[in-house]
């Protein structure tokens, strides 16, 4: 472990996964997320495709002008992964982050505003605004749509929010006078008009991966994730993670990031922190596909303990069977842990029906879902003769297969309580 103060999350742990290569309402890059603390959806900004027309446009723009403008579209995403609403914000910025709160069960969201070209005609936030959730809005910067805009001086530059639930914090990052601070506010005030500055720090950050890409804090630890695209920095790519004290502003671990090396273009893009079942998880996340659309991906890093070696990354969760699919005995499921360090994939339960070729017998959730094949062994019926053992993969496209049925030796059950592979 590379921990140092209480409440930091190891950035040097196992990794786990939150969504897998998920699309989004726009087929663009995901700039960054948030998670809604209350239900544990997942919100997206991207900046908007080319080729829309919104309602009270006269034509479609173009990908370069709305990238220019600073338009976006923000995506919502259930806890499964499925797209559930989604909404467009013009004239806002690039979307490097945001922050989600739930204020008396209505969602608000925190994002950049007044959007201002930089050299390379790319739209980036001056200021931050705080506006409702609401599935198909559109909303304009500088409208009474969202609340007064703010910014903590007006040469500031790429302004970003996020949201600290730990500390009921919004956090603040900007460039200003040559240097690239953040700054902390308390969060209800700040939603009330009340800008107080708690304290700014200006960390040195690490060359190391070259673009910023996102940031998260949570129990006095700041993150920050930088890195690129396969495409430029091809495997083990250059995407890392860095924590920072906000106490000291000094540097508490630094680490390169290998995980998901299936994931196709694998850009790194946001970060984020929950809460669930009172264990935080820190996440950062990958823009997919190439050619595109692309998809989301979102990992995580669980600050749950370890016992007896074992860490528990993501507890059990029922497998969806396919048709012509039966449970044996007990119900299929699986979870993510960590053994000495590497994650594996424990399957438990069995299955019972006709299986007379290589077929799929259940569906993963996006939790448990590899970005490479993992492969196992499990004992199977002998009635007809033959082999014993029977193989079941993982896909990275959520399918769980059976191999080793043939209609002259057809499977008939397969238990799964064998499975323990390695999970990337």
């Amino acid at each position: 472990m590379s921990v140092t103060i209480a409440g930091q999350i190891d950035i040097a742990g196992p990794v786990g996964k939150l969504l897998h290569r998920r699309p989004l309402h726009n087929g663009t890059v995901m700039q960054s997320f948030a998670v809604e603390p209350a239900s544990g959806d997942v919100f997206v900004l991207q900046v908007m495709d080319g080729g829309i027309r919104l309602a009270d446009e006269p034509a479609a723009l173009d990908y370069p002008t709305r990238k220019t403008r600073g338009d976006l579209c923000l995506t919502r995403l259930g806890t499964t992964g499925t797209i559930t609403g989604h909404m467009y914000l013009r004239g806002f910025g690039h979307g490097v982050s945001l922050g989600v709160e739930n204020r008396a069960g209505q969602i608000w969201l925190w994002t950049e505003a007044e959007s201002t070209p930089n050299s390379k005609n790319e739209g980036y936030g001056t200021a931050v605004v705080s506006f409702r959730y609401a599935d198909g809005d559109v909303v304009d910067s500088g409208t009474a749509r969202h609340t007064p805009a703010y910014t903590p001086d007006p040469a500031a530059r790429f302004l970003t929010p996020a949201v600290d639930h730990s500390a009921n914090e919004l956090i603040l990052r900007y460039t200003l006078d040559g240097g690239t601070h953040w700054a902390r506010y308390d969060l209800a005030k700040a939603a009330a008009g009340v800008w107080e500055q708690i304290q700014r720090i200006t960390p040195a950050i690490p060359a190391d991966g070259t673009d910023f890409q996102g940031y998260a804090s949570h129990a006095g630890v700041l993150y920050t994730l930088k890195g690129q695209s396969l495409e430029t920095a091809p495997l083990p790519g250059n995407t890392w993670l860095t924590a920072f004290d906000w106490a000291t502003g000094a540097q508490l671990d630094h680490q390169h990031v290998t995980a998901a090396p299936g994931l196709v273009w694998r850009e790194p893009e946001g970060m984020a922190v929950s809460v669930r079942d009172g264990v935080p998880h820190l996440h950062f996340g990958f823009a997919c596909e190439n050619p595109g659309p692309r998809t989301c991906t979102v990992l995580s890093l669980s600050a749950a303990p370890e016992t007896d070696g074992v860490k528990v990354l993501t507890d059990w969760q029922p497998l969806e069977l396919a048709a012509g699919v039966s449970p044996d005995q007990h119900a299929p499921q699986g979870r993510l842990i960590s053994l000495a360090g590497t994650t594996t994939l424990q399957l438990s339960g069995g299955v019972k029906g006709t299986f007379t070729a290589d077929t799929v017998i259940a569906t993963l959730p996006d939790s448990l879902t590899p970005s490479v094949v993992a492969r196992a062994t499990v004992p199977r019926d002998t009635t007809a003769g033959g082999p014993a053992v029977a193989r079941v993969e993982a896909g990275t496209d959520r399918q769980l297969r059976l191999f080793g049925g043939r209609a002259t030796n057809p499977i008939t059950w397969a238990q799964l309580d064998d499975v323990s592979a390695v999970w990337r």
